[in-house]
């Protein structure tokens, strides 16, 4: 008795589950720039990745073009930028111009520059001077360099307009730095919403979170490997191999989304994930997810119902009929 409740609970325990995993799992139905063009400016290149050793003077040319029909005055602002919260990559510029980053700042190492005043269509090489102290701690440096368009007032002064378009730099100073990065998770994703179960096949991203505890931005790589139940090989394909690929700055996480492809129908996968960064440094991690349509969650759920009717059902009419025989027998014997 104990033994069939102790069954029982589970099996109600597993239809729970099920249902649960059949809501979470269905279907989903569904300012300022950096580089490129904006706000009348076109800027090149978007970002520059330099190695400027201690005590050393660098100079970096940004080139910007006035694509508007009239004469604009440009003003020139250097801000320190954090990595954004969204764990997108995108750099989060800090624009109060008298504030910096709490750590990895460049703009104490860029002097002030001069506004710019361009015709219509012209370019200009916009000399940006870096100088690293000889005392410089090891490790990276991240600023940018912003353009905003000015246009005069009646009293006859510039007011900066908000819109505003920049050039990043990424600076690493060499020595005794540290390199430290981690797989934060790995798991699979559908219009960014983690799931283990699917569906359906199509849209399913493996999503990969690294962090980066050391002092210098970090570029990971690697590959994903996609194996079915089996462990027969049905994907393949490369984290991070972009023609410029992504930084993981220092203190922050960021996550690369990976379309899936291949997948069928129905099956259970493992995703086994094997990066590199830095100087030979390795990492690995790996997830699971299964595909599973409707119809067949529909089935597994009436096949479960069933057998829980039946452990509680089949005992009672076995009990029942025993009851009779003893009862018929009884009376035999009389």
């Amino acid at each position: 008795m104990s033994r069939r409740r102790n069954v029982l609970t589970s099996l109600t325990v597993m239809l729970a589950a099920f249902v649960m995993l059949c809501g979470s799992t269905a279907p989903v139905f569904a300012a300022d720039a950096v580089g490129g063009a904006g706000n009348g400016l076109r800027i090149s290149p978007v970002s520059s990745n330099l190695t400027i050793k201690p005590g050393s003077n660098v100079t970096v040319d940004v080139y910007i073009t006035n694509v508007t029909s009239q004469k604009t005055t440009f003003e020139v602002f250097v801000n320190d930028f954090v990595a954004s919260g969204d764990e997108s990559g995108n750099p989060a510029l800090i624009l109060d111009d008298g504030k910096s980053a709490p750590t990895h700042s460049l703009r104490a190492f860029v002097p002030k520059l001069s506004n710019v005043t361009l015709a219509p269509n012209e370019q200009r090489d916009i000399k940006v001077p870096i100088s690293i102290p000889a005392t410089a701690p090891a490790g990276g440096y991240f600023g940018a360099v912003r353009f905003a368009a000015t246009t005069e007032t009646v009293a006859g002064k510039n007011v900066a307009l908000s819109a505003s378009v920049a050039s990043l730099i990424l600076v690493k100073v060499p020595g005794n730095y540290k390199e430290i990065m981690s797989v934060e998770s790995i798991d699979t994703r559908k219009k960014d919403k983690i799931h283990s179960i699917f569906t359906k096949k199509n849209d399913i991203d493996a999503v990969v979170r690294f962090k980066n505890s050391g002092d210098i931005q970090e570029v990971p790589f690697g590959k994903l490997t996609v194996t079915k139940m089996g462990g027969s090989v049905v994907y393949t394909t490369e984290v991070n191999n972009a023609e410029t690929p992504g930084s993981v700055l220092p203190g922050s996480v960021r996550k690369f989304a990976i379309p899936l492809k291949s997948i069928s129908s129905f099956g259970k996968y493992k995703i086994q994930g094997d990066f590199g960064y830095g100087k030979g440094q390795t990492l690995t991690a790996n997830t699971t997810f299964y595909v599973i349509p409707v119809p067949i969650m529909i089935v597994l759920g009436v096949l479960i119902v069933l057998i829980i009717i039946a452990i509680v059902e089949v005992p009672r009419v076995l009990k029942r009929y025993n009851r009779r025989v003893l009862r018929r027998a009884g009376r035999g014997r009389k």
